[in-house]
């Protein structure tokens, strides 16, 4: 039998054989050629959870392509939706990405919840209504971002459980890193129908720094030292793109991240490692280059 790949909708990656191997592999390649702010299973990351990583990613990647497929009805979004939620308990065993994930989950026992909320999330996406309070935004990203982090953490602490504080930390961090991404692409949100932040950006800024401060601690739980060190980065560059947004005078302006900004972000850094108050923009960096 061969080995050649053949390419099915929303990014199905189907083999005539298939080893955990190769479907790694497909998942690596996956993560690494969408544009993010923030490395997927970068070299930070320990090898042997690479991987694991990737293929979590690959499987959100694919759930968010479908909801976000415009031109295609709404009733057939959410029954390829269904059929993704489906497969997680009955996986393609010729899908790269259905068995990397597959690997995955039941090597390090995480729990199929945790998945069929990322589902929930896109389902929404499909269906959007905007959100008024920061309650609704929260409860949104409970789904959409939080059962990353959280999959993460059991990946690091695999075979053991977590602590409900550390699931607590990762919870802010992911939340905080998905509604800095909400406010960083407001004008994108807003030209495709979709109003995911309440009319009061300054106290949705406000709590977003509150959220990465305690979610910082999640540093303390992180057993891999490398680990940590991802987690540091990712959030002192989540930090600085919310300063950027703080900062900036219009909306439609998109800030991103770039050689200009190193300084900035290692800055975020000693902050972010040496505990101190992550106060909101630009000022505190002025304090921070006089002290």
């Amino acid at each position: 039998m061969s080995n050649d790949p053949m390419s099915g909708r929303h990014g199905v990656v189907l083999f005539s054989t298939m080893t955990t191997t190769t479907a790694y592999s497909v998942c690596l390649q996956i993560a690494r050629s969408h544009y993010e702010n923030f490395p997927v299973a970068s070299w930070l990351v320990p090898a042997h959870l690479r991987g694991p990583i990737a293929a979590i990613y690959a499987f959100a990647r694919r759930a968010d392509d479908v909801a976000d497929e415009g031109q295609v009805d709404i009733s057939e979004r959410l029954e390829s939706l269904r059929a993704l939620r489906q497969r997680l308990h009955s996986p393609i065993m010729t899908d790269a990405v259905d068995v990397a994930l597959s690997d995955t989950m039941n090597r390090h026992a995480l729990p199929t919840h945790l998945l069929e909320r990322l589902i929930d999330a896109f389902v929404s996406d499909v269906q959007h209504q905007p959100f008024t309070t920061w309650q609704e935004l929260l409860a949104y990203c409970s789904n959409s971002a939080d059962p990353v982090g959280e999959a993460l953490l059991r990946l690091d602490h695999s075979p053991d459980e977590p602590s409900g504080e550390s699931v607590e930390c990762s919870n802010c961090v992911c939340s905080a890193l998905q509604i800095t991404n909400f406010l960083q692409d407001m004008a994108i949100d807003r030209g495709r129908g979709r109003s995911y932040l309440p009319d009061d950006i300054p106290t949705v800024v406000e709590r977003t720094y509150e959220l990465f401060n305690v979610g910082r601690g999640i540093l303390n739980h992180l057993r891999s030292r490398r680990l940590r060190w991802e987690v540091a980065l990712t959030i002192a560059g989540g930090v600085t793109i919310l300063d950027l947004c703080a900062d900036r005078e219009a909306d439609n302006f998109r800030p991103a991240l770039g050689l200009r900004h190193v300084l900035h972000v290692l800055r975020r850094l000693n902050h972010v490692i040496k505990g101190k108050p992550l106060v909101p923009g630009i000022r505190a960096l002025r304090d921070d280059s006089n002290s």
